[in-house]
């Protein structure tokens, strides 16, 4: 029963991680004449998105905090 026991410790861990990736810090949109414009999402893990109303911008992710592996 114990040969499994790292194993479970390693999923766990990486179960935390993944929940607090998910975990959101605050939201902050942009308006502009009634439209929102932008909108970021920053994530307690250190994770910050991006997002544009106009189509012809690209999300952008970035990444503060601990090197993702």
């Amino acid at each position: 029963m114990t040969e499994f026991y790292e194993a479970v410790e390693q999923q766990k861990e990486i179960l935390k991680k993944e929940a607090e990736d998910n975990q959101v810090k605050y939201i902050d949109i942009r308006i502009n004449d009634g439209k929102w414009t932008e909108s970021t999402t920053d994530y307690v893990s250190g994770r910050r998105v991006t997002e544009f109303n106009d189509k012809r911008k690209k999300n952008i992710e970035e990444y503060y905090g601990e090197d993702v592996d």
